[in-house]
C-alpha cells in the first residue's frame, strides 16, 4: 500500500513538472476568440447614389436630348455618325456618334448636352450609349456645385439608362452632361436625360449618407440580406450599380472586455469593390479591391457591455471585361481577439530531394509585437501527417511595435515524405504556436504539400516527371450566389472540373475564394492564381509604381502562399503597353514568394510588333497566352511565340470559340478537338491549355443572351452539363479509348485494351494508383453486377495496356456494360459504354403550348444518349426535331389550333426506343412560357432560374405549398433569375408566365422547389 502511494505521488510530481515545462494554451487559442459576423444583415440604398437600369423608364417630365439635337448639343472635335450599333447593340433615335480618342484629348474632343432649363431645381442626370470599345469613358456632369466625374465601361450595359446621380442645377448657369475620355480607345455618345426631382427627395438623399452609419439610425424598414452574399439576391437590386449600405448589430461574447493587452481586429475576407467601414458611428477605414482581404484594429471603438453597430458603405461601380460586378459583402466577416503579440503570417516551403526521398523545410514566421516593450517569445512549429513528424523551435526577441521575420529550418526523413500530385494530393499540417513565459499566446495552422515544380525550355516537370495538362478558366460566380460562392457550390464545381479532366488551370481574373483553393489542394488541381488587373488605363492604377495593384498582389500572395495547388502567380490579364508594369510587379512577386512561377497572362505576343524588347513575355517564367481565332491559325501563333521566345514553355491560358448560339444544353464545339491537334504529337513546348470557359457567367457585356448570361461553358450558370462536357472529358483524358474485344457471355470474360497517350501527346502523364471499374445494368438502369481491379503503374511510354475483365452469370436481358478508368481519388477519367439493347421509351410529363410552337417535357431513361420528338408536319411528312440531351424539346413552325401527335424517342448505339409514348396537343397562339432551368430554397427564398426573351417586360408567378393550391402571386421584371421571400417553408410549388409586348404567355409546368 505504501509503495503504491509513493508511486502515485511520484506520478503527480512528474505531471506537475511536465506541466511547468509544457506551454499552456491561453484563451487566445480557442474558437471563442473568433466572432463570425456573417449571417443576417440589414441592407439599403440611398436615392440618387446608384441605379438599376431595369427600373428607369422614360416619363413625360423628363428632358431627353439626342445626339442630333443641334440646339442643345455641342460637339467639339471629329465625331463620326453611326447608324448601326457595334456588337449588335441598340441606340436611341436614328443614329449616334463616336470618336476614337488618343491619350489626353478630352479638352479637344467632347460632346456636351445642355438641358436649357427654364427654372432652377434638382435633376437626376441619366445617360445611354451603345457599344463602345472604351472601358473608362468619362461622362461628367457640370452643375451648380461643380463638375462631377463618372467613368463608364462602354462595353457593358449598352442601350440601358444609367444614372449619374442627383444634382442642383441653376437655370442661369451652364449645366451639361459631357462625354469624353482622357485615355485611348473609341467612345460612343448617344442620348442623355435630365429628370426633375422634388427638393425634399434631393435634401433627404443628401442628408442620409451622414446618418445611416449612426447607432441610433432606424433601419427597421431596410431589407434583410445574408452575408456572404450580394444585393442581386434581391429582385429590386438585381442590376443595381452604385453605392449601397449594410448594417449589423452584434454583442461581444462574454469575457471579451476592454483590456490594454488585447487587440480586436475586424476582418473582411472580401467586399466588392470599394468599402468604407463604420463602427458605432465612427469611421474605421476603407478598402479598395473587391477580392482581397483586409482588416482594422477596432479595440477603442467597441462597446464592451452593450450592442455594437457595424455599418459598411459598398460601391460596385467597378466594371472591367465581360464578367458581372456582383456588389456586396461577398465573403465572411470576423471579429478576432488577439494578444498584443501574435503570429501575423507564416510561409512554409518544402523542397523534396527526388533521389534521396527526403524533404528540406524552410519556414518563415512573422511575429508581430503591438506592445510598448520588447517581447521574448518562443516559436514552436510542428509538422503533422498521421501524427507529429518534426518540431522546429526558436527563441526570439521582437522589438516594440515591430514585426520580426523568423526563419526555421528542418528535414523530413524519406519515410515521412509523400509527394503532392494532382492524382495524389497528399497534405501535411503545420501548427505554429508562440509562447511567453510558458503560456501559449497565439496559434496558427496551415496545410501544405511537398512537391517539386520545374520548367525547362520546353517542359513542365512535376516531381521530376514531364507532364502536359489541361484545365479551365472558371468564372468565380453563380447565377444566384454570384461571387459569394458557398462551400456547397465550390465543392460541386471542383468535382465537375475534375470529372471533366482538370489537372492544371489558370483560375481567372481575381483573388479566389480561399475555400476554392483549399478544395484544389485536396482534390488535386494545379493553379495559376491571378490578380484582378485587366486594363492599365483604369484610373485606379497609377504608373509608374502601381501601388494599388501591388497591394492586391501582396494580399493575394501572402494569403495563399502555403497552398500546394498554387504553382504560380499572374500579375494581370490581356494588358496593353504593359512591359514596365509587368516587369515591376513580377519582380515584386518574386521578392515575396521566390519559390513559385510568375507570369503575366497575355494576348499580345502573337502580334508582328511584339518582340523581346517591348513585350513582357521576355520577363515571365512561363508564357501564358490567350489564343482566339481572330489572331490567326494556331500554328502561326505558336510559331511566332516560339521564334521570339525560344527558351520558354507555353501554356495556352485561354482558348475559346465564341459563345454558343443559344443557352441550350446541346451546345458542342468540334473545333475544340481540332485545336488540340495543334499540340498533339508536336509543339512539345506547349505544355497545356485552359479552356474558356468552364461555366457560363452573368454579364452585361454587349451581345449577351436574353438571360444576361455569357454562353461559353461546359456547364450553364445552374451547373447543368452541356454536350461539350463529354467531349472535353475525353479530350482531357490520359488515355485515348477503352476497347473491349472478345466479349464472351458464356466464358464470362472479355479483353480490355487501353491505348495510352504518349510523351508527345496531350494530355500526358503517368497513371499511378488507377483502377478499372465495370458494371452491367438492366433495362431500367439498375446495376445488377459490378467489379473492379487495380491497375499497375502505367506510363506514357508504355503506349498500351491490355487486361481482362470477368463477371458472374448474367441474365439474358441487359441494357449495357459501362467500363470506367478511375483515378486514385475517385474521379472517372474515361468511360466506355457498350449498349446491348435500345433504351425504354421516355414518359411524357407535360406539353406547354405556344404561338406556333410547343414544348414537350419528358422523363429521361437509362441508357439513352439523346432524345428526339417525332411528328407529322403540315405537309403530312413524318419529321424529327433536333436531338437533345435535356428533358425538354421545343417544336416551332407549327399551325395554331391544329392538332399534332408528338412522340418522344430515346436513342443509343443500339437504336431507338420502341412503342414511344405520345401526346396530342394544339398550339394556341399565346406566347410560349419560360422554361424553368433550376429551382431550390435557400435562406427563406425560393430561387427560380428560367429562360428569358428579348422584349420580356415582366414575369408572373403563382405559387403555394401544394400543386393544388397555388394561392400566392408574385411579379418581377428581373431576367433569368428571381427570388421570392417565404416563411420557413421547405417545399414550394410554382409556375411562371412571361409578358412580352403587352402579351401574356401560357403558364409553365408546375415545378417543385425544395430546401
Amino acid at each position: 500500500m505504501k509503495s503504491t502511494l509513493k508511486y502515485v505521488v511520484l506520478l503527480m510530481c512528474l505531471w506537475q513538472i511536465s506541466c511547468s515545462q509544457t506551454p499552456q494554451h491561453s484563451e487566445n487559442n480557442s474558437e471563442e476568440n473568433n466572432l463570425l459576423l456573417s449571417g443576417d444583415w440589414k441592407f439599403n440604398t440611398i436615392y440618387g447614389m446608384g441605379s438599376n437600369p431595369l427600373n428607369i423608364y422614360e416619363q413625360p417630365t423628363d428632358i431627353i436630348i439626342d445626339n442630333d439635337d443641334k440646339e442643345r448639343v455641342e460637339i467639339k472635335g471629329k465625331w463620326s455618325v453611326k447608324r448601326e450599333g457595334d456588337r449588335g447593340s441598340v441606340f436611341y433615335g436614328k443614329d449616334y456618334i463616336a470618336h476614337r480618342f488618343k491619350n489626353n484629348e478630352a479638352a479637344d474632343n467632347y460632346v456636351r448636352y445642355r438641358p436649357s432649363l427654364e427654372k432652377t431645381g434638382y435633376y437626376e442626370a441619366i445617360v445611354k450609349f451603345p457599344f463602345g470599345m472604351h472601358i473608362t469613358a468619362q461622362v461628367n456632369v457640370n452643375h451648380s456645385e461643380g463638375k462631377t466625374l463618372n467613368y463608364f465601361n462602354q462595353r457593358s450595359n449598352c442601350g440601358q439608362w444609367m444614372s449619374l446621380g442627383i444634382f442642383k442645377m441653376n437655370a442661369s448657369e451652364d449645366n451639361y452632361i459631357e462625354v469624353t475620355a482622357i485615355t485611348a480607345k473609341e467612345v460612343a455618345a448617344d442620348v442623355v436625360m435630365f429628370r426633375p426631382i422634388a427638393e425634399e427627395n434631393y435634401l433627404k438623399a443628401k442628408q442620409q449618407p451622414s446618418q445611416v452609419y449612426l447607432p441610433d439610425y432606424n433601419d427597421s424598414q431596410w431589407n434583410n440580406l445574408k452575408v456572404p452574399g450580394h444585393w442581386g439576391m434581391l429582385n429590386s437590386y438585381s442590376n443595381y450599380n452604385g453605392l449601397a449600405w449594410y448594417r449589423k448589430e452584434f454583442k461581444l461574447p462574454e469575457g471579451w472586455n476592454e483590456n490594454s493587452s488585447k487587440k480586436y481586429r475586424l476582418k473582411f475576407d472580401g467586399v466588392y469593390h470599394l468599402a468604407k467601414v463604420y463602427l458605432n458611428g465612427e469611421f474605421i477605414g476603407e478598402h479598395q479591391g473587391g477580392f482581397t482581404p483586409f482588416e482594422f484594429e477596432v479595440a477603442e471603438h467597441l462597446n464592451y457591455g452593450d450592442s455594437n453597430i457595424l455599418a459598411v458603405e459598398v460601391n460596385n461601380n467597378f466594371m472591367v471585361g465581360a464578367t458581372w460586378n456582383w456588389g456586396g459583402i461577398i465573403r465572411d466577416v470576423h471579429l478576432v481577439k488577439n494578444n498584443e503579440v501574435r503570429i501575423n503570417n507564416q510561409y512554409i516551403h518544402a523542397t523534396p530531394d527526388l533521389k534521396k526521398g527526403t524533404a528540406t523545410l524552410k519556414l518563415k514566421v512573422k511575429v508581430e509585437n503591438n506592445s510598448d516593450e520588447i517581447k521574448s517569445v518562443e516559436i514552436n512549429s510542428e509538422i503533422y501527417k498521421n501524427g507529429k513528424l518534426i518540431a522546429l523551435n526558436k527563441l526570439v526577441k521582437v522589438p516594440a511595435h515591430k514585426t520580426s521575420e523568423v526563419i526555421l529550418k528542418g528535414v523530413l526523413e524519406a519515410k515521412d515524405v509523400e509527394l503532392w500530385h494532382f492524382d495524389h494530393p497528399e497534405l501535411y499540417r503545420l501548427e505554429t504556436t508562440i509562447s511567453e513565459n510558458n503560456s501559449v499566446i497565439d496559434t496558427k495552422t496551415n496545410d501544405f504539400g511537398i512537391r517539386k515544380v520545374e520548367i525547362t525550355d520546353s517542359k513542365l516537370l512535376l516531381n521530376g516527371e514531364p507532364v502536359r495538362l489541361g484545365g479551365f478558366n472558371r468564372v468565380s460566380e453563380h447565377r444566384f450566389w454570384g461571387s459569394s460562392e458557398p462551400l456547397e457550390l465550390l465543392e460541386k464545381d471542383v468535382d465537375l472540373m475534375k470529372e471533366a479532366g482538370a489537372n492544371f488551370m489558370r483560375i481567372m481574373h481575381g483573388t479566389q475564394n480561399e475555400k476554392l483553393i483549399e478544395l484544389c489542394d485536396k482534390k488535386g488541381i494545379l493553379i495559376f492564381e491571378e490578380v484582378n488587373v485587366r486594363d492599365l488605363t483604369n484610373p485606379e492604377f497609377t504608373p509608374p509604381h502601381y501601388p494599388l495593384a501591388k497591394h492586391w498582389i501582396k494580399g493575394m500572395v501572402e494569403r495563399d502562399w502555403n497552398h500546394p495547388s498554387i504553382i504560380g502567380w499572374s500579375v494581370g490579364n490581356e494588358l496593353s503597353d504593359h512591359y514596365d508594369y509587368a516587369k515591376l510587379t513580377m519582380d515584386f512577386v518574386r521578392e515575396i514568394d521566390p519559390n513559385r512561377l510568375v507570369t503575366c497572362v497575355s494576348n499580345s505576343g502573337w502580334r508582328k510588333t511584339a518582340n523581346r524588347e517591348n513585350d513582357p513575355n521576355t520577363e515571365v517564367d512561363i508564357i501564358m497566352h490567350n489564343m482566339y481565332r481572330f489572331q490567326g491559325k494556331p500554328q502561326d501563333i505558336i510559331d511566332k511565340l516560339r521564334s521570339e521566345w525560344p527558351k520558354k514553355p507555353i501554356f495556352i491560358s485561354e482558348y475559346g470559340f465564341d459563345p454558343y448560339p443559344t443557352t441550350s444544353l446541346d451546345g458542342d464545339q468540334q473545333i475544340f478537338t481540332d485545336w488540340n491537334e495543334n499540340w498533339r504529337g508536336k509543339n512539345e513546348f506547349v505544355i497545356g491549355g485552359s479552356l474558356w470557359t468552364f461555366n457560363d457567367y452573368r454579364s452585361s457585356y454587349a451581345g449577351t443572351s436574353q438571360e444576361e448570361n455569357r454562353v461559353w461553358g461546359l456547364i450553364n450558370v445552374w451547373r447543368q452539363k452541356r454536350r461539350m462536357f463529354d467531349r472535353v472529358a475525353k479530350e482531357f483524358s490520359p488515355i485515348k479509348d477503352i476497347q473491349v474485344k472478345g466479349l464472351d457471355f458464356s466464358k464470362k470474360k472479355a479483353e480490355v485494351i487501353i491505348p495510352i497517350r504518349g510523351l508527345d501527346d496531350y494530355p500526358s502523364y503517368s497513371l499511378n494508383g488507377y483502377k478499372l471499374e465495370w458494371e452491367f445494368r438492366n433495362a431500367d438502369g439498375t446495376i445488377i453486377q459490378e467489379n473492379s481491379q487495380k491497375l499497375p503503374s502505367i506510363h506514357p511510354a508504355d503506349k498500351i495496356w491490355k487486361g481482362e475483365i470477368t463477371w458472374e452469370q448474367l441474365p439474358k436481358e441487359l441494357l449495357d456494360l459501362r467500363i470506367r478508368l478511375v483515378n486514385p481519388i475517385g474521379y472517372v477519367r474515361y468511360e466506355k459504354v457498350l449498349s446491348f439493347s435500345a433504351p425504354t421509351s421516355p414518359v411524357i410529363t407535360n406539353a406547354i403550348l405556344g404561338d406556333t410552337s410547343v414544348r414537350i417535357l419528358f422523363k429521361k431513361v437509362a441508357g439513352a444518349k439523346e432524345y428526339v420528338v417525332r411528328y407529322k408536319n403540315d405537309s403530312g411528312e413524318t419529321v424529327d426535331s433536333f436531338k437533345t440531351i435535356s428533358n425538354a424539346i421545343e417544336i416551332e413552325g407549327l399551325t395554331n389550333n391544329k392538332e399534332y401527335n408528338f412522340s418522344v424517342i430515346a436513342i443509343n448505339d443500339k437504336g431507338e426506343s420502341k412503342l414511344p409514348n405520345s401526346i396530342k396537343v394544339k398550339p394556341n397562339g399565346k406566347l410560349l412560357a419560360p422554361k424553368i432551368w433550376k429551382s431550390f430554397i435557400r435562406d427563406n427564398k425560393v430561387v427560380i432560374g428560367y429562360t428569358s426573351e428579348f422584349g420580356d417586360e415582366f414575369y408572373n408567378v403563382k405559387y403555394g405549398t401544394s400543386k393544388e393550391n397555388l394561392n400566392k402571386e408574385f411579379r418581377t421584371n428581373v431576367r433569368g433569375m428571381m427570388t421570392i421571400e417565404i416563411e420557413n417553408e421547405e417545399v414550394i410549388y410554382f409556375q411562371v408566365q412571361r409578358e412580352n409586348n403587352n402579351q401574356k404567355s401560357n403558364w409553365s409546368n408546375i415545378v417543385k422547389a425544395v430546401k
